[in-house]
């Protein structure tokens, strides 16, 4: 195979893996919310949900057989780093067990069925300045994904 065939067959495989993991977090949900209406004491998942895992893993399996080389421009270094700043900056809000803030949470702690987030990095708390000492504070849920929300102080 070539080099282009090759992007393209990890591109299609990054498309499948996004949309299982999509489909996996999805019957996660589902089988918690059952647990959690039936009142039981341990998540049941679906016969489903084991084979989801395996397409996934399989996916990462055969993504890292073709890991691809490093970026040879530094706009293609750039753009990757600003991926994995984003990919960060979007599991900030992240409770302890990995759940985002409002998600259903397990573990009978501090979460208490609901994640409760991240208790160093609540909505609105300014977390640095810009380089014109412009607040920059970590944004609600609903906004996180929104640029300005980060450069204003919600109000309250």
């Amino acid at each position: 195979m070539t080099d282009p065939t090759i992007t393209d067959l990890r591109r299609e495989l990054e498309k499948a893996q996004i949309a299982l993991i999509a489909a996996l977090k999805h019957l996660s949900a589902h089988a918690e919310m059952n647990a959690a209406l039936h009142c039981a004491d341990r998540v049941m998942y679906s016969p489903l949900h084991a084979k989801v895992e395996s397409a996934v893993s399989g996916i990462d399996h055969a993504l890292n057989r073709t890991t691809q080389t490093e970026p040879t421009t530094q706009f293609a270094r750039s753009l990757a780093d600003t991926q994995a700043l984003v990919k960060i900056l979007t599991d900030l809000d992240r409770c302890r067990h990995g759940r985002h803030e409002g998600d259903p949470c397990g573990p009978a702690d501090e979460c208490n069925g609901t994640s409760a987030g991240n208790p160093w990095l609540r909505p609105g708390m300014v977390i640095g300045h810009d380089r014109h000492g412009d607040e920059i504070v970590m944004p609600d849920r609903d906004h996180k994904h929104d640029p300005a929300a980060w450069r204003t102080t919600p109000r309250t």
